[in-house]
């Protein structure tokens, strides 16, 4: 069985791109000669050299590990925490795996205490009960707010009641950079996550200088009232730019300028009052679809004995763990961690419990070390985040040889020049890198697994704590580094 697992695990990092992708990629690239690392001790020194000339002033974790053979090929200060940024989300990926299974889904129901309708009004009240699908969006709203037309039910006799207690009502990851929740990549995680929590749409310059912009929505989205003061300049004009603000009234404003021109400007607006966004949309969407109700939209908690009308479930886990892995989507991972401190505690699922969660999973399930462990949100975001490159490597050392999950989690990780956040990186290894990236300022880490000369699988991490507008440098040399291990030979008799 070890034998049957390895090959599959071998052939599945080789080959699964080659073949999905073979179509898209039919002309191959120009193949770099590497020399051949020769044994441990080679390895060891390349490894070192490339460190000493490329890092100053930082702080490097390097942990290198046979998935063959078990032993390690090199290690490195792989006991000192540091930040790890979006690699945290192999935490995450895993704990969620082992503890909600590949198949678990997200479901957003509609549920009433009515006992009939009469004359099409519900005689009773409405639950909107959201669960916190980060994949949520208004369209899968619509329709679950069809169902009350397809069951004939054309008002309300009570109320409408948004069950919003899922999640707790703290939106942003301990010690989150305040400047990027202004950003959709740090959108607010909710119980409520609708289009990712954030509204785009285009603004389009006037044909005349001197008089307003258009602002161009999307059907795809809800948008509260926008005041547009956007004025359009000459086209000579360098200095516009236009500026994004949200009142409490939950109008959103944007004034500025931009030049005459034939060109759009895309803007992004993160919803930050969630409970007032929720409200405005359903009274919205209750009034599209002509139902009217006679008590108030207001939020309240559903109980467990509703009947249910109508619900929308996500699409399963197995497939939202490959878009938070590929596209470093945060807003998955912060919504996943939540879930999992819902559910593991049984309490409205929180930062502190979502933390609590994954560690024990963790603990428990992968037989990974957490001394000392800090998993603030699930995603990487916080600077404040800590882990060893022992406890990473822990963690990839259980996921290659977890039978149950093993696939989902590995096809899941970027492939080095193919896709997700390492399309444009080591193109030259195409397809012998799987690997998780992890980027904030002054931290750069990566990783997974590759494959050596001799087509033996490796797991790898690699963290670099250092200064800010240093990033470049330290990918750089996290793919020399990686490009080193796809170069390395264990037979040193071959020389």
């Amino acid at each position: 069985m070890k034998l049957v697992h390895y090959l599959f695990l071998l052939g599945m990092i080789l080959l699964l791109n080659n073949i999905a992708l073979g179509k898209r990629y039919r002309s191959k690239p120009v193949p770099i000669t590497f020399s051949t690392v020769y044994g441990i001790s080679q390895l060891n020194s390349e490894l070192n050299q490339l460190i000493s000339a490329n890092l100053a002033n930082a702080d490097i974790s390097v942990y290198v590990k046979s998935m063959k053979y078990g032993d390690m090929l090199y290690a490195r200060n792989i006991h000192q925490p540091l930040t790890p940024a979006s690699t945290l989300k192999i935490f995450t990926a895993e704990a969620a795996l082992l503890y909600l299974s590949p198949e678990y889904r997200f479901s957003t129901q509609l549920l009433t205490d009515a006992k009939s309708v009469k004359n099409g009004i519900l005689q009773g009240n409405l639950y909107i009960v959201l669960s916190g699908d980060p994949t949520l969006t208004y369209y899968d709203l619509v329709d679950l707010m069809l169902s009350l037309k397809t069951q004939q039910i054309r008002a309300v006799a009570g109320n409408v009641y948004i069950d919003n207690t899922a999640y707790d009502q703290r939106f942003y990851g301990p010690g989150w950079v305040w400047k990027d929740t202004n950003y959709c990549y740090a959108a607010p995680i909710s119980a409520s996550i609708i289009n990712h929590n954030c509204l785009s749409f285009k603004v389009t310059p006037s044909k005349i200088p001197g008089r307003a912009a258009q602002v161009v929505t999307s059907p795809k989205y809800f948008y509260p009232p926008i005041r547009n003061s956007v004025i359009t300049k000459t086209k000579k004009t360098r200095s516009c730019s236009v500026r994004l603000t949200g009142d409490t009234s939950s109008i959103i404003s944007i004034d500025g300028c931009m030049p005459r021109g034939k060109y759009a400007w895309g803007v992004s607006y993160v919803v930050a009052d969630i409970p007032e966004y929720n409200r405005a949309l359903f009274k919205n969407l209750l009034n599209r679809l002509s139902v009217n109700v006679y008590g108030n939209v207001t939020f309240g908690s559903a109980s467990n004995n509703l009947s249910l009308i109508g619900a929308h479930n996500s699409k399963p886990l197995r497939l939202l763990i490959n878009d938070m892995l590929k596209k470093s989507d945060n807003i998955i991972a912060g919504a996943l961690f939540k879930k999992l401190g819902q559910l593991y505690t049984r309490e409205p699922g929180s930062w502190e419990n979502g933390s609590f969660a994954v560690s024990q999973i963790l603990a428990k399930r992968a037989g990974v070390n957490i001394t000392g462990m800090r998993v603030l949100d699930g995603s990487g975001l916080s600077p404040d985040n800590l882990a060893t490159s022992a406890q990473m490597m822990q963690v990839l050392d259980f996921a290659f040889h977890h039978y149950a999950t093993s696939y989902e989690f590995i096809s899941a990780l970027p492939i080095a020049g193919v896709d997700g956040t390492l399309k444009h990186r080591m193109g030259y290894i195409a397809r012998k890198v799987r690997a998780k990236t992890g980027t904030i300022s002054g931290v750069a880490s990566l990783a997974g697994y590759t494959v050596t000369a001799e087509k033996e699988p490796l797991a790898f991490v690699i963290m670099i704590n250092g200064s800010k507008g240093m990033g470049w440098r330290y990918k750089a040399l996290e793919d020399k580094m990686t490009t080193t291990l796809t170069r390395y030979v264990r037979n040193t008799n071959s020389r």
